[in-house]
C-alpha cells in the first residue's frame, strides 16, 4: 500500500495537516525550530512517495502519523520528515504514531536512492528525540508491515514504546507462540508453519491490516484515560 494512501486509510477524514518537508508551512515549522534546517535540505515534491506524514484524527484522538513508502531506501528525507512528526508531537503533546515496512523490501528495488541515503548519527539523532517523548509520557506507537519470509519485521528506523505488526494474510496463520529477549520482555512470534522466519524486533500484538484504524482507537482510548 503506498504510503499516502496508507496514511489516509488509518486517519479518520482527509481532514490532514501535512507533515512532509515538501509541503509543511513556514508557521508550524518555525512552531518545532526547524526551519532553518529544512530550508537548507528541503527536498522536491516527487520525493513525497518515499514517506507521508501529517496530523489528522484516529478514532476521534488527535495524533501524528509518519508512513514510509515500501521498497523505498532510507534516506536523508525520512530523516527530515520524521525530525518534523517527532518534534509536532511533542509540541502538541500528541501521540506519534510511525508505520515501517520490512527493510528487506528496499534492499530488493532496483532503483538509486532520490535522496542521500540515511547515516547513522541521524538514525541514532531520531532515536535520542524519540525518548523525549518518552520523557513526556506521549505515546509512541510502531507498525511493521510487509514481513520477509526470510528476515520477518526488521526495521533500523527507531521502534515507538509499543510495537504492532500488520498480517495481512488470514487469521489462521497468525503467530501462536511467544518468545522472551534477553531483557526478559516477552513477544510473539511466527507460527513455525506460517513458513515466516522470527522476528528480531520485540513485538506486542499482530494485527490484521483491515482491524489497525480500529485496534489503534482503543490503543489512544486507553492511553488518554
Amino acid at each position: 500500500m503506498p504510503a499516502d494512501s496508507r496514511l489516509r486509510h488509518l486517519f479518520d477524514s482527509e481532514a490532514i495537516s501535512n507533515l512532509h518537508p515538501a509541503s509543511i508551512d513556514k508557521q508550524s515549522l518555525d512552531t518545532i525550530g526547524m526551519t532553518d534546517l529544512v530550508n537548507q535540505n528541503k527536498p522536491p515534491d516527487e520525493s513525497q512517495w518515499l514517506i507521508a506524514a501529517g496530523e489528522g484524527i484516529i478514532s476521534n484522538y488527535p495524533a501524528v502519523l509518519a508512513v514510509v513508502a515500501p521498497y523505498a531506501v532510507p534516506q536523508h528525507v525520512h530523516f527530515i520528515t520524521l525530525l518534523i512528526t517527532i518534534r509536532t508531537a511533542l509540541q502538541k503533546k500528541l501521540p506519534l504514531i510511525t508505520v515501517y515496512p520490512s527493510d528487506a523490501l528496499a534492499k530488493r528495488g532496483s532503483d538509486p536512492p532520490e535522496q542521500p541515503e540515511l547515516l547513522t548519527g541521524e538514525m541514532t539523532y531520531l532515536t535520542i528525540e524519540m525518548d523525549k517523548l518518552s520523557q513526556a509520557r506521549l505515546p509512541q506507537i510502531t507498525i511493521l508491515t510487509d514481513q520477509d519470509r526470510r528476515t520477518g519485521f526488521l526495521t533500523q528506523f527507531p521502534l515507538g514504546d509499543l510495537v504492532l505488526a500488520e498480517l495481512n494474510r488470514p487469521s489462521s496463520t497468525a503467530p501462536d507462540k511467544q518468545s522472551r529477549s534477553p531483557s526478559g520482555e516477552t513477544s510473539q512470534t511466527e507460527s513455525s508453519s506460517s513458513g515466516h522466519a522470527q522476528s528480531d524486533v520485540n513485538i506486542d500484538s499482530y494485527v490484521q491490516r483491515q482491524d489497525l484504524p480500529t485496534r489503534l482507537g482503543k490503543l489512544l482510548t486507553f492511553f488518554a484515560e
